[in-house]
């Protein structure tokens, strides 16, 4: 009987605090859902986004291409053999780098063997002249002290001299016995001995050589390059669409990247030919330089034609139709503008009058209507 009332007791106590447990659960589970619940979105508020903007003023602008190439000598030959024989010790030797005056013997080959037989040409020519002088003397009294006298300036030693006038009935006579084919022959001969020295053409200096004294030399040999210094000449290749902006005569402007040096060139040729490969146009500039050298990597900036009344401006502000927005009134407003050029980074376009104000900057999310708080950037163009 005793033990009835404390399981009551007990009964009592544990259904209380079961009571404080599951209330105090449904607390913490309506405090979380409270928390879980986004807070009320506020109403976006229209802002007034800041850009920079440039004011457009309309001037000329001068197109320079920009191109690169290595520097070559105007003025060079290749100095090749004609003759064969054995390449002779000389004052200057034939070495790189030496230097030679206009007419100043480059390169002599050993010709004794063939002067020889030269000489025995001339030699034969003139028995030949003196066994028809008799007859001359009897059938062409007229023509026979010409000559004489033509005989008398010959030397076998020396180059033949030119062979008198006649008239034609003596022509006929002296060719009938070979002399005119005789004189021409030997004329030949004389002409190849000439090959045997070969002479500077102009003033210059030695870049190249392939053979040494004492070698033997073959016609068709490459024996050297022979340059004249000072006068140069710069190839650069040039998208076909930029050539037709330039012309002969334009100035260019040449960088040495090694010594900052800038040189004053100007375009002399321009080829007719487009690389297929490439599609470029080949442009020589020439410049004259004494501390130029061949070789020599340069930087050129041509100056193609000249626009008026046209706006250089950043060509990433462009869209794909070719339009620009522009700020009035304090909106954005799309304007369709005409691009004339592009360079590497601007473009020069028309259509945009002074004053206009324009975007400096590109625009995130840009749209035609939109607000906007100008700011002139005062840059140069």
């Amino acid at each position: 009987m005793s033990s009835n009332p404390s399981l009551k007791i007990i009964r009592k106590w544990v259904l209380f605090l079961l009571g404080i447990v599951v209330l105090y659960g449904s607390y913490v589970l309506s405090q979380r859902i409270a928390d879980s619940n986004p807070p009320p979105r506020k109403k976006a508020e229209n802002t007034v986004k800041d850009v920079y903007v440039r004011k457009v003023e309309n001037k000329s602008y001068q197109i320079q291409i920009p191109s690169n190439g290595v520097l070559m000598a105007y003025k060079r030959i290749s100095i090749t053999a004609r003759v064969q024989g054995v390449m002779k010790t000389i004052n200057p030797l034939f070495k790189t780098g030496q230097s030679y005056k206009a007419g100043q013997t480059l390169v002599q080959i050993e010709s004794a063997d063939f002067e020889s037989n030269v000489i025995a040409q001339r030699a034969t020519l003139y028995n030949l002249i003196t066994s028809v002088l008799p007859d001359l003397q009897l059938d062409f009294p007229q023509a026979y002290p010409t000559w004489v006298d033509y005989l008398k300036n010959f030397n076998v030693e020396l180059p033949v001299p030119t062979l008198p006038k006649m008239d034609e009935i003596t022509r006929l006579f002296v060719s009938g016995r070979g002399i005119i084919s005789n004189f021409y022959a030997l004329q030949n001969l004389e002409q190849n001995l000439i090959y045997y020295k070969i002479k500077a053409p102009f003033s210059g200096v030695l870049i190249t050589t392939n053979a040494t004294e004492g070698s033997l030399i073959r016609p068709g040999q490459l024996l050297g390059e022979f340059i004249k210094p000072g006068e140069y000449e710069l190839m650069v290749s040039l998208p076909k669409s930029y050539v037709e902006k330039i012309a002969v005569g334009a100035s260019v402007e040449l960088k040495s990247i090694d010594t900052n040096r800038v040189y004053q060139g100007t375009i002399t040729r321009i080829n007719a030919k487009v690389n297929r490969q490439t599609q470029t146009v080949e442009v020589y500039i020439r410049v004259n330089d004494p501390n130029l050298k061949e070789g020599m990597y340069l930087e050129a900036e041509i100056d193609a034609i000249e626009f008026n009344n046209v706006f250089a401006m950043d060509r990433g502000l462009l869209n794909g139709d070719q339009q620009i927005y522009i700020v009035e009134e304090g909106k954005l407003i799309l304007k369709k503008i005409e691009v004339l050029h592009f360079t590497e980074t601007l473009a020069i376009v028309r259509g945009l009058e002074n004053g206009t104000e324009i975007i400096a900057q590109p625009i995130i999310g840009a749209y035609e209507g939109m607000e906007v708080n100008p700011t002139i950037l005062e840059t140069t163009n």
